[in-house]
Parts: structure tokens; sequence; C-alpha cells
């Protein structure tokens, strides 16, 4: 069974097929409306000396609302992931593979980053004393009875 599935854009305003889809925004609220090549060229006159008068603000990536700062990019923030649980792990600091990292670990990554590197022998003997020992916890099992079958 075959099946075509046509799409067609129809001018918001008189009904008319649209030639595009207009995106743009007005005090903080994002607006789309399909119009055609006559009502798309009057709403780009119509706010023409608005925008030449206007200063246009940069975009990242989502809706960018006055007062917000630009986040960073995905990939550095999966970069500097893998960075911190490295860090944490040969540090003593539990964080697990996957998820959230605690604010807490985050902090003494930066703290780690901004400090001034020891020299090696203090280094070595400083891990050595604060690398906390867990300990090990036996766990004891009792073994299955032996189950026997007959044959009848």
């Amino acid at each position: 069974m075959a099946k075509q599935v046509i799409e067609t854009l129809i001018d918001d305003l008189d009904g008319s097929v649209a030639a595009e889809t207009v995106t743009f925004s007005l005090e903080g609220t994002d607006y789309t409306i399909d119009l055609n090549e006559t009502n798309a060229a009057a709403l780009r006159d119509a706010l023409a000396p608005y925008l030449g008068a206007g200063a246009k603000v940069g975009r990242g990536f989502g809706t960018w609302r006055p007062g917000m700062t630009p986040t960073r990019s995905r990939q550095t923030a999966k970069a500097d992931n893998r960075a911190i649980r490295a860090w944490a792990t040969a540090n003593g600091h539990e964080v697990s593979e996957r998820g959230r990292i605690s604010q807490a670990v985050v902090e003494a990554y930066e703290a780690a980053k901004k400090a001034p590197a020891a020299p090696p022998a203090a280094r070595k003997s400083k891990a050595a004393a604060s690398t906390p020992v867990k300990p090990v916890k036996k766990v004891t099992r009792k073994k299955p009875a032996a189950v026997q079958f007959k044959a009848n």
C-alpha cells in the first residue's frame, strides 16, 4: 500500500498559498506565521524602521530571554564532565559513571584546577595520606541445598 502526503502552506492572513514561514519575536515571545511573498514583504517593510533603529541581540541555543547568560555548548560540557569524573575518581570522591555530578565535587575540581601544583614528591605523600581506606564488608551466603531428581 502506497501513501502520498502533500503538505501545503496556507497564508495565515488571506488564505492563499504561502511561500514561507516567517519567525519573529516581540517582548520575549517568539512567533511564526505562514505568508505568501507579498505579505512577507509587507511584514518586512513594516518592521524595517524598527529593525534599523534597534540593536541586534545574538542568539545562543534555545530561546534567549533578557537577563539570561549564554550557555556553554553541549560538547564542552560533556568533555568537562569526563575530566571531572576522572579527577574525582583519582582523588577519592564518589561519582557515578552517568548522571549529574554533585556541586560539591564540581567545586572541589575547580578549586584543584586553580591551586598551584605541588612538587611530585609532595603529591605522592599527600595522595597516600588523604586516600580514604574503605573497610571491606564480607558477605556470607548459604549454598542452596542439592536437589535430586528420581526417575520413575
